[in-house]
C-alpha cells in the first residue's frame, strides 16, 4: 500500500500537479446492529481506498479511488477535471517533509477481537435492569491502516484501532435515554454502565409534562455538553472562521467564554480518534484553543497558517481544517456537587436537530432530547418534553458556572461528530422555548 500511495503521487506530479497527496486506507472495521433487545444485523468491511488531493496552477481537487487497480486512469481522469476548474486563490501549498511520529500501537486485543455479542448483551442487560423496556443502538469495532505519501516528502504509516456502543433503551416513544462507550483498549470498554445509564434516564422520564419557557440554571449531561463543546471546536476552524460561519472571528486574545473553561484539541491524545499525523503527514499534537476562558488560536492547515501569519496546528483537512478530537479540562465539583448546588432549574442529558439563525453572532437553537427533567435542590421533581433550548454559543460559554472532575469520551452521529472528552457542567441563565414556537 505504501507503493500504491507513492504511484499515485508520482502520477500526478508527472501530469503536471505541483502538490500530490494520496492516503491509501485499508479499512476492516465490524458493525453489530441491534433493536428491541437483540442483533439485528452484523456487518463487516474490508476494504482498500485512496483519498486523493491534486493541485494543478492553484486549482485544487479532493476526491476517492474506489478501484485501486485502475488507479492510474482514475488520477488521469482527476487531474483533468482539476486543470479544467477555477483557481483557489487562497490556497498556499502543503507541508515540506519529513517528519518524524510518535510510536503509537494498537490494542493488540481489540485488534484479535472478532466477535461483539457479549458487549451487545451487557449494554442492553444494563439498561433493562435499570428498568427500559426496549433497547437498540450499534456496536462498532473500527479498525484501518492509513498510508500517506506526499510530493513534498511525507511518508507515514498510521494503524488505528477502537470499541465504540451507542445504546437507546425506552419505556415508551416520549421516554427515553441514550449512553456512550468509547475506547481504544478493551480493558476500558464497558457497555453495561452505558446502558445502564441509559436505562436509569429512561426510567426517570417517565410520563413527561409540557416544559415551560424561561431562562434556567442547567445541568449538561456531557453528552449534550459534548455536543456544545462539539459547536465550539467546529468553529474554531481557520476556513470557517474566513467563510463567516464562526461567531470566533477576530477574537484571538479575547474573552469567549468563563474563566472555568480550557478546551484543547489533540488528536495525539486519549481517544477514537487518536492519530499519528494529519492530511497533510504533520504529526498531531495538543492545541490549546481556549485558556481560561480566553480564546488563544484557530485551528490550521498549511494553507490557512500562512494567511494568518502562523505555523500549521495538524489539523489539515486539506480544504478545511477541523479538530480531530476535543477536550475540556475537568472542574473541581463532584457530579453530586454540580446538581446539589441547582435550586430550581433543569438537567438535559441529549439534544439533537442544532441550528444557527446566525453563524456570525452564534444564535442558535437546539432541541433537547432523552430525559428532560425539572430539578429542585438537586434533585428530580418530574419528567418535561416539547420544549427548545434558544440561546447564543457565546453567552452559553460564558455562563458556564462549574465543570465536574470526571471528564467521559462522547461521540454520536446526530450532534457530537468527533470524539469530545467532557465533564457535566453547570451553565446559568440558559434561554427555554416550547418547542412550537
Amino acid at each position: 500500500m505504501e507503493d500504491v500511495s507513492s504511484r499515485i503521487v508520482e502520477k500526478a506530479i508527472g501530469l503536471g500537479c505541483q502538490d500530490a497527496i494520496a492516503d491509501v486506507v485499508t479499512n476492516r472495521s465490524y458493525q453489530i446492529r441491534f433493536a428491541q433487545n437483540e442483533a439485528v444485523i452484523s456487518n463487516r468491511w474490508r476494504e482498500s481506498t485512496a483519498s486523493v488531493f491534486f493541485v494543478y496552477e492553484k486549482r485544487v481537487l479532493a476526491s476517492d479511488i474506489k478501484d485501486l487497480s485502475r488507479a492510474d486512469e482514475a488520477v488521469e481522469r482527476l487531474v483533468k477535471i482539476a486543470k479544467g476548474s477555477q483557481q483557489n486563490p487562497d490556497y498556499a501549498g502543503i507541508a515540506d517533509g519529513p517528519f518524524r511520529y510518535a510510536r503509537v500501537r494498537p490494542d493488540p486485543k481489540v485488534l484479535s477481537l472478532d466477535e461483539g455479542g457479549k458487549y451487545v448483551e451487557a449494554a442492553i442487560g444494563g439498561a433493562t435492569d435499570e428498568g427500559a423496556k426496549e433497547c437498540a443502538g450499534s456496536f462498532w469495532k473500527y479498525e484501518d491502516e492509513h498510508f500517506l505519501a506526499t510530493s513534498n516528502g511525507v511518508e507515514g504509516h498510521d494503524h488505528r484501532a477502537s470499541l465504540y456502543l451507542s445504546i437507546r433503551a425506552l419505556l415508551s416513544l416520549e421516554s427515553s435515554g441514550h449512553g456512550i462507550a468509547c475506547a481504544t483498549r478493551l480493558s476500558q470498554f464497558n457497555p453495561e454502565k452505558a446502558g445502564r445509564k441509559a436505562g436509569r434516564i429512561a426510567a426517570l422520564a417517565r410520563s413527561p409534562k409540557p416544559g415551560k419557557a424561561g431562562r434556567y440554571t442547567v445541568v449538561f449531561d456531557p453528552l449534550i455538553f459534548g455536543s456544545l463543546t462539539d459547536q465550539t471546536g467546529g468553529r474554531l476552524g481557520a476556513w470557517t472562521v474566513m467563510a463567516g460561519l464562526s461567531p470566533f472571528g477576530k477574537k484571538i486574545g479575547k474573552k469567549v467564554a468563563s474563566p472555568q473553561l480550557t478546551l484543547y484539541e489533540d488528536g495525539s491524545g486519549e481517544s477514537i480518534a487518536r492519530k499519528r499525523f494529519d492530511a497533510e503527514g504533520v504529526p498531531t499534537r495538543r492545541n490549546v484553543l481556549v485558556n481560561k476562558g480566553v480564546l488563544k488560536t484557530y485551528l490550521h492547515n498549511t494553507s490557512t497558517a500562512k494567511k494568518f501569519r502562523t505555523k500549521t496546528t495538524g489539523n489539515a483537512g486539506l480544504v478545511s481544517p477541523d479538530p480531530h478530537a476535543i477536550f475540556v479540562k475537568p472542574g473541581d465539583r463532584s457530579r453530586d456537587e454540580i446538581f446539589s448546588e441547582v435550586k430550581d432549574g433543569l438537567w438535559l442529558t441529549n439534544t439533537w436537530y442544532t441550528r444557527y439563525q446566525s453563524y456570525v453572532t452564534g444564535d442558535l437553537s437546539t432541541i433537547p432530547r432523552d430525559g428532560i427533567f425539572h430539578i429542585r435542590k438537586g434533585d428530580v421533581v418530574e419528567a418535561w418534553k416539547d420544549i427548545r433550548l434558544t440561546d447564543n454559543l457565546l453567552h452559553l460559554l460564558k455562563n458556564i458556572e462549574a465543570l465536574g472532575d470526571e471528564p467521559e469520551q462522547m461521540m454520536w452521529w446526530g450532534e457530537v461528530s468527533i470524539p469530545n472528552s467532557v465533564p457535566y457542567a453547570r451553565i446559568k441563565d440558559v434561554g427555554i422555548t416550547k418547542s412550537a414556537e
